[in-house]
């Protein structure tokens, strides 16, 4: 097997390992987007980030190893490699195929789940400081509005969160709020769901995720293709020998 050829194979799963970090530093960054929202990792909210994360890491590992079987030239390696690229990069086009089809479903699972956090406002201590901080930092109220609070036990008496708050001055800026007109609510409160209020905040962070794994893809396929050819040579250098 010739210097240019491994040289090659070295370079293109180099790529694949690059590529793999900068997933998961991307996906790192949209996980911790800040610390005091621990208790919505931990229900669940970030569920697709985290998945991406652990993607990431399998191709920074499969990459590293790519670049050790390009170096040994072992036909039996590169073809174990070469077939674990192929279903990676088939279960990826399945994810985004699905993701392309069923987006409504992707969003109603993310709302379900937040909605379910907002529902422990209030009996646990944790998720009350996490959606505190959510709704003050990204100026937001309830998933869709503030007027989602009717739906939780917390705003039975007609109260938002203390987060929802524009100036958090007094203990009354919170209370039977989320029963009135948004004109009026407005003044006191914010009135934007926090879904609408995430998504916006992340969309730098998703459309450079979206880039990356668009190029990852890319790769991939010149690592099998390189990969498949190094292994044939070998395999027909060994024959010959």
């Amino acid at each position: 097997m010739g210097c240019f050829t491994k040289l090659a194979l070295f370079i293109v799963n180099f790529a694949i390992f690059a590529a793999g970090v900068a997933v998961v530093a991307l996906a790192s960054m949209i996980i911790n987007t800040d610390s005091t929202y621990g208790s919505l990792l931990i229900n669940g909210i970030f569920t697709l980030p985290i998945i991406i994360l652990i993607a990431g890491l399998i191709i920074v590992i499969i990459g590293f190893l790519g670049c050790c079987g390009a170096m040994k030239g072992s036909s039996c390696m590169l073809k174990t490699y070469a077939f674990i690229i192929i279903v990676l990069l088939i279960a990826e086009i399945t994810l985004g195929i699905l993701l392309l089809i069923y987006p409504n479903k992707a969003e109603d699972a993310i709302k379900t789940g937040m909605h379910e956090v907002f529902k422990n406002y209030g009996i646990d201590e944790a998720t009350e400081k996490s959606i505190d901080a959510i709704e003050s930092d990204l100026k937001c109220c309830g998933v869709d509005s503030y007027q989602d609070w009717q739906n939780y036990s917390y705003g039975s008496t007609g109260n938002v969160s203390r987060g929802c708050c524009i100036e958090d001055d007094s203990d009354a800026c919170f209370m039977n709020k989320n029963d009135l007109p948004e004109a009026q609510a407005k003044q006191y409160i914010y009135t934007r769901g926090c879904y609408a209020a995430l998504k916006e905040d992340l969309k730098d962070e998703t459309i450079g995720l979206g880039v990356v794994l668009f190029i990852m893809a890319i790769v991939q396929v010149l690592a099998v293709t390189c990969a498949c050819g190094v292994a044939k040579k070998s395999s027909g250098s060994t024959h010959y020998a």
